[in-house]
């Protein structure tokens, strides 16, 4: 076979392709990192939005639940604002037990305190003027409440009777209970009690209106770390008040991490009417998401029960502290 009539690729033609090929890789892969990381921003941005909104709407339900479910008159259905900060709900001591340190009831059980007079969280986990939220949630008793807890007997009136004591759980039954009441006994067996008193009023209209909460009380901070002490990322957290006489806060739960400027502050709208508002950022590994909320306190609505006769002995259970 003659050499003339062979055909092929030069050293020179060799390099070009491979130069080419290798040009084209590169385009490739820079495309695919660029879309990788367009959609880990956007996977981030997406995460970080989420937990920025269902806080928001968790702390939204939480304020919801420790609004006053006593009737007032002195609120209006949409007030106005006031600017600027106003004087943080009074608080002896934002670590004591409802009946240590008592939240008046015709007001929403929230507080807003700096740090720095919450003796129990660590100091050294909180900054001395990041702000902490104390919240009372106020829940309906539907059924029977024979768990230990604070509860609060309520005849929701004009003027309102409000009576908040401590059950250690397993309460006597109900032809105990009626009996002692009708004897006029009050033996406590350790239990504490508060009083709070704004009148009197006629016991047949009240007794439609007869309700029976349970107190649950929570700090919610951030804190200076997330997943270990010095990791320079800030966790959002919050601690239960224990079911127990004597104070003891459970440990705290982390809600969410990378929470940053945390702000609380109270506000007055007209005729007495509060509100909280809530801001704060949610910063992830490429984006952030910055939310802010004021949120109302506005009394709680009751929905009014008609009286019926076999459940008068119900209520007067209900309302019953051995």
């Amino acid at each position: 076979m003659s050499t003339a009539n062979a055909h092929g690729f030069t050293l020179i033609e060799l390099l070009v392709a491979q130069a080419l090929g290798l040009a084209m890789m590169t385009v490739l892969v820079a495309s695919l990192s660029s879309l990788y990381k367009s959609v880990q921003v956007s996977a981030n941005a997406a995460e970080n939005s989420e937990t920025a909104y269902f806080l928001m709407g968790a702390l939204a339900q939480w304020l919801s639940d420790s609004r006053s479910p006593m009737l007032t008159t002195d609120s209006l259905p949409g007030p106005t604002w006031t600017e600027g900060d106003v004087g943080l709900t009074v608080i002896g001591d934002p670590c004591a037990t409802p009946l240590q340190s008592a939240l008046d009831f015709s007001r929403a059980g929230v507080a807003v305190v700096p740090a720095v007079t919450v003796s129990c969280l660590p100091s050294s986990f909180i900054e001395d003027s990041s702000p902490v939220l104390l919240v009372e949630r106020r829940l309906v008793c539907l059924e029977d409440c024979n768990d230990a807890g604070f509860y609060v007997a309520l005849k929701d009136c004009t003027s309102g009777h409000a009576i908040t004591e401590w059950r250690s759980g397993g309460e006597a039954s109900n032809a105990e209970v009626i009996g002692d009441k009708a004897r006029g006994e009050n033996d406590s067996g350790g239990m504490g009690s508060s009083y709070l008193e704004d009148g009197g009023s006629d016991s047949e209209t009240c007794a439609a209106e007869s309700r029976l909460f349970q107190l649950h009380r929570m700090l919610i901070y951030v804190r200076k770390y997330s997943r270990r002490r010095g990791d320079g990322v800030p966790a959002l957290m919050m601690s239960r008040l224990a079911t127990e006489l004597e104070p003891r806060w459970l440990r705290s739960d982390m809600l969410a991490s990378g929470v940053f400027d945390w702000d609380l502050r109270e506000r007055m709208g007209a005729q007495g009417s509060r509100a909280v508002m809530i801001g704060f950022s949610v910063k992830g590994k490429h984006q952030s998401t910055s939310v802010d909320r004021t949120i109302p306190l506005d009394p709680l609505q009751l929905e009014p029960r008609p009286v019926v006769r076999r459940q008068e002995a119900r209520l007067d259970l209900d309302l019953a502290w051995p």
